[in-house]
């Protein structure tokens, strides 16, 4: 659920100050197109670089966007009132010295607005608040770059065409992967090696195969076991690897024609026991719902402060609550979203409305996706209403299908003798989102069925915390002991602070 915010380094025209209301004038110039389908932000700061990713979750400044459809090349948009918006209207904008830059998103399969496929431009200085600075004049005329990849003699990204994805989505799909290697490698041994799944949190892709790579030298099993990282990050967040009527087959996908590519392709797996599924955060929570679906295919799962698996803890909202509200609590009080230790920084009112104006691949939204039907305008339906904040119990009922805990429920006499012993959760006693609530609950679900399975609250920790060496070096312990693989290696490992 953690956000990776990207800056640029911009260029600064000269002021500009007037005295009517706050717009701006946005053009582009064909670079990518005469015309131009997506989504238009302007994202404003008081400080040097305007974030081109997206805003800061704890600190939002203002910024707005536009759905545009046919945008001329040189044509001139004009965004202020009309515009989505964190604030009630333009004009409250308080006076400041300002710096504008506008993005243009194309829809792809990228959850960031600054992706490949859109533009950005110069940012623009300028003086006053939203009721007097006048008319500001905005470019989009440079492409979001590809990203590059450099080579690894420990790493193989890569990516291939989906069909069953590209046939829900009616444009190419692919699947993608980071595939880790140990230092010998022998695509042609005999055996396959043992396998480990990682799925990332919010925001996170296979191109984070890099930095997994440091993280897994600190086991005594990186010469044996090999990593794939998956990509989990679609257009409208985080996909979670679940089927949905919004984000397409993708659970299905991935075990008919993903894996099995990469374990034919790099000689993996081949069997339950070689198999584990990881994953932090929305991928921890993905990572028990792939064991759950499809408990004979892997042997092991393990989640790191997974989302929500139980929705009476939704955070810190009980959706199954009568007249449940994202907002406010039965008492009035404002429900909290996030915290540093124990002390709430954020709140879902207004979480939400910044979240809102990312439109696809905002967090709220990326849920909606994943467990929501189909609206009637064809978007993903709201679970809650944006005005009041009142939970919406049609939705929930939808939703009540990826619930993890009344899965087990509905489902244990089945599940139960193939999931002993395979499930692994670690959660934070502080995580930054609340997310050790849930946790809790399913824990005590778990003691009792008297149920063999691993959960463990670590006191103190927040959301970033469970993810760590020693976690890492306990996971690969796990699989070594299962498939009873000699300990060649031994690491010293000083404790994390």
């Amino acid at each position: 659920m953690i956000s990776l915010l990207l800056a640029i380094c911009v260029g600064f025209q000269e002021p500009v100050s007037h005295e009517k209301p706050l717009q701006f004038s946005v053009t582009h110039d064909g670079v990518v197109g005469e015309s131009l389908d997506g989504r238009l932000y302007i994202l404003l700061t008081r400080g040097k670089l305007p974030l081109i990713g997206g805003p800061n979750w704890f600190n939002p400044e203002p910024f707005f966007a536009l759905d545009v459809e046919g945008w001329l090349a040189n044509t001139p948009i004009l965004v202020g009132e009309n515009a989505d918006m964190m604030e009630d209207s333009i004009s409250s904008i308080p006076s400041d010295n300002w710096k504008a830059v506008a993005v243009f998103r194309k829809q792809n399969d990228r959850c960031k607005i600054a992706s490949p496929g859109g533009l950005y431009g110069k940012a623009v200085s300028f003086e006053g608040s939203g009721r007097g600075a006048g008319v500001v004049q905005l470019t989009v005329n440079t492409p979001v770059p590809e990203r590059t990849w450099n080579l690894h003699q420990n790493l193989r990204l890569d990516e291939k065409k989906s069909l069953l994805l590209s046939d829900f989505y009616g444009r190419e799909v692919k699947h993608g992967a980071c595939v880790i290697v140990p230092d010998d490698y022998d695509p042609n041994r005999e055996e396959p090696y043992p396998v480990m799944y990682w799925i990332g949190g919010y925001g996170s892709d296979h191109y984070g195969g890099r930095y997994m790579k440091m993280m897994f030298t600190g086991s005594d099993y990186d010469d044996q076991i090999c990593r794939v990282i998956l990509n989990a990050q679609a257009y409208t967040g985080h996909h979670t690897f679940t089927d949905s009527a919004n984000n397409g087959p993708r659970m299905t996908a991935l075990m008919q024609e993903w894996i099995p590519y990469l374990e034919e392709t790099y000689n993996l797996g081949g069997s339950a026991d070689m198999r584990t599924v990881v994953g932090h955060s929305s991928g921890g929570w993905a990572a028990t719902w792939l064991q759950l679906k499809n408990p004979d295919f892997f042997g092991g799962s393990w989640a790191l402060a997974p989302d929500s698996m139980d929705f009476h803890f939704f955070q810190t909202v009980d959706l199954y609550e009568e007249n449940a509200n994202m907002y406010f609590n039965s008492d009035g009080n404002e429900h909290p979203m996030a915290r540093r230790g124990s002390t709430p920084v954020l709140f879902t009112k207004n979480f939400v409305a910044m979240d809102d104006v990312l439109k696809d691949g905002g967090q709220i939204s990326s849920f909606e996706a994943v467990f929501s039907q189909k609206g009637a305008d064809g978007r993903p339906a709201e679970m809650f209403n944006r005005v009041t904040g009142a939970v919406n119990p049609e939705v929930v009922e939808h939703w009540k299908q990826f619930d993890i805990r009344k899965y087990l429920e509905n489902n244990w006499d089945t599940l139960s003798p193939k999931l002993a012993g395979k499930i692994n959760i670690i959660a934070g006693g502080l995580d930054t989102f609340y997310l050790e609530l849930s946790v809790n609950a399913l824990q005590d679900f778990f003691e009792s069925k008297k149920f063999d399975v691993m959960v463990r609250v670590l006191e103190g920790a927040d959301h970033g915390k469970v993810f760590n060496v020693q976690v890492i070096r306990e996971i690969d312990e796990s699989i070594a002991k299962r498939l009873n693989l000699p300990h060649l290696q031994f690491k010293a490992l000083k404790p994390i602070e």
